[in-house]
């Protein structure tokens, strides 16, 4: 294990960043967060003289861990002008709406987007289909445990890494039904067959948001709801606006915006672009932390 400080120069909430919705391997325990980024255990803990890191390995993401984790942190976007430009979009809305969005903002000051690994993002996501974030953390989880060889100890506790693409080609239905994935079995197991390496979803980061929409969405289980959420929390594609049906209720609420997912995510990036991304984020944690925005039985 290897430990080091991160000091960030600009603010960030570990707690709103690493709870917000956009990534489902950590855990909170005590002050400290635990999770596991692809092949990486990692722990995180804020106190005064920034972020302690504590790491099973020297990589992040096939990358220097001390280089990288700024990066998968999203520490290199200026939030303060983030929400500045925001903010700027909301004028031309009403009051109910500016003032709802400031506060949701002012609460979402320290939330970063993440930048993940692509084809975990697009295993997740494709999990994500009609379901809640708990069961998508266990079927993750149960999902690594199918590979003993993943296993990771530290600090007396056990870990199992994301599977790699070549693991995952040998993965069988039956071995996928048992993890109560359902509906989305076949979409997995088309897109294991279908991808030859993972240098497939590098060579995807170079593609202008549109078209990288279009190209994730050629793969079964990929509508626009998981692509923008692939484009937002792994290639970090921040004008994206992700339309799930939490956000969607938000929308309806807040601007009476009735309508496809499509026309949803559309009014959203095209209102608040280039930083949709951040907008929604920030939404989705005020309307879910306050419980607001549900439906009424």
């Amino acid at each position: 294990m290897i430990e080091f400080t991160l000091k960030p120069a600009g603010l960030i909430d570990l707690d709103s960043t690493l709870d917000c919705g956009q990534t489902f391997r950590w855990r909170k325990e005590g002050d400290w967060w635990k999770g596991v980024v692809r092949d990486t255990v990692l722990f995180l803990k804020e106190d005064s003289d920034g972020i302690i890191v504590r790491s099973s390995s020297k990589s992040l993401l096939g990358k220097d861990i001390y280089e990288e984790i700024g990066n998968y942190l999203g520490l290199g976007d200026n939030l303060e002008e983030i929400h500045s430009i925001i903010l700027e979009r909301l004028k031309c809305f009403d009051q109910r709406v500016r003032i709802v969005s400031e506060k949701a903002l002012k609460e979402a000051e320290g939330l970063r987007i993440l930048r993940q690994d692509p084809f975990e993002m697009v295993v997740e996501y494709i999990l994500s289909t009609r379901n809640s974030i708990p069961m998508i953390r266990w079927m993750s989880d149960k999902l690594s445990e199918l590979f003993p060889e993943n296993r990771i100890d530290l600090c007396q506790e056990s870990y199992y890494t994301f599977p790699s693409l070549e693991q995952a080609k040998g993965i069988s239905a039956e071995a996928l039904t048992e993890l109560k994935i359902g509906f989305r079995v076949p979409w997995l197991m088309k897109l294991f067959s279908d991808i030859e390496t993972e240098g497939y979803f590098s060579r995807l980061s170079s593609l202008a948001a549109e078209d990288l929409l279009e190209e994730l969405m050629k793969h079964d289980g990929i509508g626009y709801k998981v692509g923008s959420c692939v484009m937002l929390f792994a290639y970090g594609k921040l004008s994206a606006f992700p339309v799930d049906i939490w956000v969607s209720r938000v929308m309806k609420d807040l601007f009476a915006l009735d309508g496809s997912t499509k026309k949803v995510m559309q009014f959203g990036m095209d209102s608040f672009f280039p930083y949709g991304g951040y907008y929604q984020e920030a939404l989705f944690r005020y309307y879910r932390t306050h419980k607001l925005g549900r439906e009424k039985k």
